[in-house]
């Protein structure tokens, strides 16, 4: 008879609003972990890595029935950035997995989809109503998840823009012209820009977008890099140029920036050797270069999730494969104001009753929680197959104890 054993994933995790105890709460960790410094993370993200939203099910492991709510595991990824170099115990009892196996992949990601229930606004700071500028987007996925975000009756829109030409990305990607025509279907306000340059944006923008003096609530660029080979975008090489890149694209996007609540958001991985662009240094050295605004700086970092953003997924420069993106964050700048990506007010979020689209501090004991909760699956399923291995019979007539019977009495 099998018995049935419960494996739950609640683990009380509060937040904390004193910024400075992020050092502390580092150096009191047991681990080596990333850099949690003005590190924010979508409350789906984080619910999902410990499986508190994730659906329940039953299975059976080693004659024994486990019930569950599945923690994720690439969400444990995202949000802690688990690494072989700071955490060999982890990632070897718990390997990463494809973004796929994120059970919020299962929702409807098709490019056609006008259905945006999946999505909720708020999510990853954009909100209904919002006008959103998208530069350098290769295959225009991210522009239609960001629509399905802002675009609400009669109000929001997306200028969707490529560096690339119109035959470029028809060729590199096949599902390009669905994308564009289900982006321009969405909403007859959604304008569609290419060889649009970052570092150009007033010659280069669509004139109706020039003309009609639009300013954007959030002007986003994901993983920016130089205009190389292909596939081999963010190299050492490339670093100077890139920093460079990344300079001239604050000063010319700052221009069309909503004075009162706009963002620019800017994503990018973090593992070496990305994190030696030091983007928030580098992006507000020419914000500060060219005139200090008191009102508007660097707010943070949120981690990136793509499953909050169907039907998106990241491409590399000119290519239609994707690339590891775990490790990703959406750097935050903008000016002091309500309705801010990143929040004003940590006291104020209760971590008992989070709503995914909260966003909320990533500090050393909730990376402990997520880590502990794998850990423990991890540990229970391990020794669930070595007792397994224990019980099998060690021949043949162990396993069926009549037939040795019968032999012995032949003899």
């Amino acid at each position: 008879m099998s018995s049935k054993k419960v494996y739950t994933s609640k683990v009380h995790v509060g937040g904390s609003g004193d910024k400075s105890s992020t050092s502390a709460e580092a150096s009191q960790s047991t681990f080596p972990h990333r850099n949690i410094d003005r590190l924010y993370c979508p409350a789906s993200t984080y619910l999902c890595a410990i499986g508190a939203n994730n659906q329940q099910y039953h299975h059976q492991e080693e004659g024994q029935e486990i019930s569950s709510r599945s923690p994720c595991i690439p969400c444990a990824y995202k949000v802690s950035n688990f690494d072989i170099a700071l955490d060999h115990e982890f990632t070897k009892l718990v390997p990463n997995q494809r973004p796929e196996q994120c059970p919020r992949s299962n929702h409807d990601t098709t490019i056609a989809s006008h259905d945006n229930t999946c999505v909720k606004d708020g999510m990853m700071g954009y909100k209904r109503g919002m006008n959103v500028l998208t530069v350098g987007d290769g295959d225009f996925s991210f522009s239609m998840a960001v629509a399905k975000l802002v675009v609400s009756g009669d109000s929001g829109m997306v200028v969707a823009t490529s560096y690339e030409d119109l035959p470029t990305l028809q060729r590199v990607y096949p599902a390009f012209d669905d994308t564009l025509n289900a982006l321009k279907n969405y909403s007859t306000r959604n304008i569609i820009g290419f060889k649009v340059d970052a570092t150009q944006l007033q010659k280069t923008l669509p004139r109706n977008v020039i003309q009609s003096n639009i300013k954007f609530q959030r002007i986003c660029w994901n993983f920016p890099c130089t205009a190389i080979g292909k596939g081999q975008d963010g190299q050492n090489a490339a670093m100077e140029e890139n920093k460079e890149l990344v300079r001239n694209f604050m000063i010319n996007a700052l221009q069309f920036l909503d004075e009162k609540c706009g963002e620019i958001h800017m994503c990018h991985k973090t593992k070496p050797p990305y994190n030696q662009w030091k983007l928030e240094t580098v992006a507000m050295e020419a914000i500060n270069k060219n005139g200090n605004l008191l009102d508007f700086g660097y707010k943070g970092r949120l981690v990136f999730d793509k499953s909050n953003l169907p039907p998106y997924s990241p491409r590399k420069a000119l290519d239609r494969k994707s690339f590891p993106h775990h490790d990703a964050c959406v750097y935050v700048f903008g000016f002091s104001s309500a309705g801010s990506t990143i929040p004003n007010n940590e006291e104020a979020i209760d971590f008992e009753k989070l709503d995914v689209t909260t966003v909320i501090p990533v500090t050393t004991r909730l990376i402990e929680s997520v880590r502990t909760i794998h850990l423990q699956l991890a540990t229970y399923r391990r020794e669930l197959k070595c007792n397994g291995k224990k019980r099998q019979p060690k021949n043949k007539s162990e396993s069926n104890p009549s037939k040795g019977q019968k032999q012995r009495k032949r003899k």
